[in-house]
């Protein structure tokens, strides 16, 4: 598939598509649910973000620690109770000691749930409204409930194009991006000068909304890069030496796929700081694919809990 350009007719068939290749479970969660925040300890979970408002989730004992914060973000049309299930991340929260912020996108005039983040998705009826400004903000907003250890972004879809969108405004303190299935902007031009950081890509080689090898909508001039790409362009940035990729074992990661369907190739000889960055490539993987949270939640932590300072 790489390579391969998705092009529509327009705006509205191409929301068809997305919406339609989504689990009813997530099409579902996207129509008005709200995260529930009296999950688990009243003591471990605050509300922040005042008229947007979000979840912020702590371990039971902190004891005065500094925590990495870890921003957990939806994709089209869902919302952050439905992407916590999915990812499995704040149950991570007493484990492996880390503070979770769950926050939700606006609605738009459909009642979907998006991600103002690249200009290929989400922000289809151009309300402009600022996610980097509000994501920063719940940030400082946490920082008031606990001390912050650098920022960690993990997000599908939509979610994925808003971490990198982050990562190319240098969101303060951020450390690693983690993005299941989004990509960034097709110009490069449109992140450079960005602070290198970490990055974790992960994608499937069958996602028919957002092709593994890059697309385009409304007769091709709103493009999007493939996988492979953005994770190359992260690696340069992180002065990684491209020719040097190595591959890891492979990995069970999705249940309905049979044996070790994921390839790992990893960029870390020359980057600097002790950067990394790596694609998660599942192979015949659909856009939303079916991991079983606890198993992968505990492999993303652990990854983002990895990367050096």
């Amino acid at each position: 598939m790489p390579g391969k350009l998705e092009i529509r007719s327009g705006r509205a068939a191409w929301l068809r598509t997305l919406v339609g290749v989504l689990p009813a479970t997530l099409v579902v969660a996207g129509c008005g649910a709200e995260p529930d925040a009296t999950d688990g300890p009243a003591e471990t979970r605050f509300t922040i973000g005042g008229e947007r408002p979000a979840t912020l989730a702590l371990p039971a004992e902190r004891s005065g620690r500094s925590l990495p914060l870890v921003i957990v973000l939806h994709g089209f049309t869902a919302n952050a109770d439905w992407i916590d299930r999915y990812f499995g991340i704040s149950g991570r929260i007493d484990s492996d000691g880390i503070a979770v912020v769950l926050p939700n996108g606006t609605l738009n005039q459909e009642d979907q749930r998006f991600w103002n983040a690249t200009d290929f998705c989400c922000d289809f009826y151009g309300s402009g409204v600022n996610d980097v400004a509000y994501l920063n903000r719940l940030a400082s907003e946490a920082a008031e409930h606990v001390q912050i250890d650098g920022i960690h972004l993990v997000g599908l879809s939509n979610g994925g194009f808003m971490s990198y969108r982050m990562a190319c405004e240098s969101m303060p303190g951020l450390r690693t991006v983690v993005s299941v299935a989004g990509t960034t902007f097709h110009d490069p031009l449109r992140c450079e000068g960005a602070r290198p950081i970490s990055v974790l890509h992960v994608h499937g080689t069958s996602d028919g909304t957002i092709l593994y090898g890059g697309g385009a909508r409304s007769g091709g001039e709103v493009r999007y890069p493939g996988a492979e790409e953005t994770v190359e362009r992260w690696a340069a940035r992180a002065g990684c030496d491209i020719g040097a990729a190595e591959s890891l074992p492979r990995m069970d990661l999705v249940a309905n796929i049979p044996a070790e369907e994921t390839a790992a190739r990893s960029y870390r000889s020359g980057c600097q700081d002790g950067l990394r960055v790596e694609l998660w490539t599942i192979e015949d993987g659909p856009h939303v694919p079916a991991f079983e949270a606890s198993d992968f939640g505990a492999r993303i932590v652990a990854w983002l809990l990895a990367t050096p300072d």
